[in-house]
Formats: C-alpha cells, structure tokens, sequence
C-alpha cells in the first residue's frame, strides 16, 4: 500500500482538517488520512494509483494539495 505525503497550505483549524480527512477517506483506495495543519501536510496511505483521485477529492473539498517531492513516483 503506498503511503503519499501531500503539501497543503489552507488548513488552518481542526473543523477543516477533519472535513478534508472525511473526504479523502470516501475514496474506496484510502485506508488511512493524518492531516498535520502545524506543518502543512496530509499524509495518506492508499491502494492503486490513484493520485489524481486523491487531489480531485481535496479540491471538491475546498483544498489544493501538491505532492512532495517523490509523490508521483509513490504508487509505481
């Protein structure tokens, strides 16, 4: 199962980090989501390539994720 970290700068508060874990954890290939708002992260464990699944669920949410560094390269 790969695990992705994602960049994420509008976070702020726990309403909002729990409204974009529940997103994320819709999708059927998320089995896991940590959002970190005092360092800018979402960590997220899933199954498949299903990146651009994962950052269209953000946005639908209201939020903009950017891979880290390596990300893209996480489900090969």
């Amino acid at each position: 199962m790969p695990d992705v970290t994602f960049f994420i700068k509008d976070v702020s508060d726990a309403d909002e980090a729990a409204k974009l874990e529940r997103a994320l954890t819709r999708l059927d290939s998320v089995q896991l989501v940590n959002v970190d708002t005092e360092k800018g992260l979402v960590a997220v464990s899933y199954e498949g390539d299903d990146l651009e699944r994962i950052q269209a669920a953000a946005r639908e949410a209201g939020h903009d994720l950017s891979p880290s560094p390596g990300a893209e390269n996480a489900a090969g």
